[in-house]
């Protein structure tokens, strides 16, 4: 009996749905309304990776390819002149002094939904959908590739917002406690220890230690040592660094504004994996994290921006390298200890 009342018109405005995912909003709403709760699901159906957003994303009757750029166009991605990708429907907050981009709201439009967890299932639903539309042929679409930014950038704002700790390794150790997930530290950080072109093949200790939520997908890169660059257990990421463009209000993606010591933590920032890795079988299909996220952030061949491609000819990541930390604070001095002390 509600159905004919309910206005879906704030909900279909910039949100590209369906009529299956919009009779799936309707069927939500007037179930709550049949219960007398007073949810405000008019702001719920734009929060990406709510509840309620969830609902309408798996109802929706698109198919993969087109599934993967709805939360993209929702937020009004566009690709720029330097080849980046904007979510022209965001604003922007910077710091006064630096510029620097601090945080982005949307107003009444679409964005995260600010509860929303590095280990949230929409992530890996996002993710699955990812591989059902790119998982045979690779990921050929810069949006798609570079729409990981930006899950980046609320994953590092949820852990710096939503967790007491006073560094960030330890407000991510405190969120998995309460959360009752493990983290990774399995992985190779040599991606993520980069070195100017002229320093490559001498072995150097290992600065950034990467660390991955529970199901592999959310990554966060922490430094373990302190450098000219911040204190140990701070996270190295890209979003410490970027800055918004004062005359537009987007992020400022010409590599002209940005310094050769920047772009060394742009390149060896965090990135939200579509597959854990290679060994996961989707569907049969294999090899799936460097089809989905290896390839395409390759600065040659891939989908990067001007930004990302520009830094990558001058910090590279060397063959010569040894992963020194195993876990936590976990530091294997045996393998370092039996090197000539050249390399120390």
């Amino acid at each position: 009996m509600y159905l004919q009342r309910i206005d879906l018109s704030a909900v279909k405005k910039d949100g590209y749905w369906d009529e299956a995912a919009l009779d799936c909003c309707r069927r939500e709403i007037e179930e709550r309304l049949m219960e007398q709760k007073q949810i405000p699901w008019q702001q719920e159906a734009k929060q990406i990776g709510s509840a309620l957003y969830r609902k309408m994303f798996a109802a929706s009757g698109y198919n993969a390819l087109t599934k993967t750029m709805l939360p993209i166009r929702q937020m009004g991605g566009v690709i720029d002149g330097h080849g980046m990708l904007k979510l022209t429907h965001l604003r922007c907050e910077t710091d006064p002094v630096s510029g620097r981009i601090t945080g982005m709201t949307a107003g009444d439009g679409y964005w995260f939904a600010d509860d929303m967890e590095p280990d949230s299932p929409f992530l890996e639903e996002y993710a699955r959908t990812v591989i059902e539309a790119y998982g045979k042929c690779g990921l050929n679409n810069p949006y798609v590739h570079q729409f990981r930014m930006y899950i980046d950038f609320h994953n590092i704002q949820y852990i710096r917002t939503h967790v007491r700790g006073g560094t960030d390794f330890q407000k991510l150790k405190a969120y998995a406690k309460k959360t009752g997930r493990r983290l990774d530290y399995s992985s190779s950080s040599r991606l993520h220890n980069r070195k100017l072109k002229k320093d490559l093949g001498r072995l150097t200790r290992q600065t950034n230690d990467k660390v991955k939520a529970e199901n592999g997908l959310s990554e966060f890169i922490i430094r373990m040592r302190p450098d000219k660059y911040g204190p140990a257990e701070q996270f190295v990421t890209q979003w410490d660094y970027l800055r918004a463009d004062k005359t537009t209000g987007f992020i400022d993606s010409d590599p002209a504004a940005y310094t050769m010591e920047e772009y060394k933590p742009i390149i060896e920032t965090e990135s939200f994996n579509y597959c854990k890795n290679d060994r996961a079988v989707v569907d049969g299909m294999r090899g799936l994290h460097t089809l989905l996220d290896v390839n395409p952030a390759n600065g040659k061949t891939g989908y990067e921006n001007d930004l990302k491609k520009e830094g990558k000819k001058y910090w590279a990541a060397d063959k010569v390298y040894r992963e020194e930390f195993t876990g936590k604070n976990q530091i294997v001095q045996k393998l370092w200890n039996f090197l000539p002390r050249k390399y120390h």
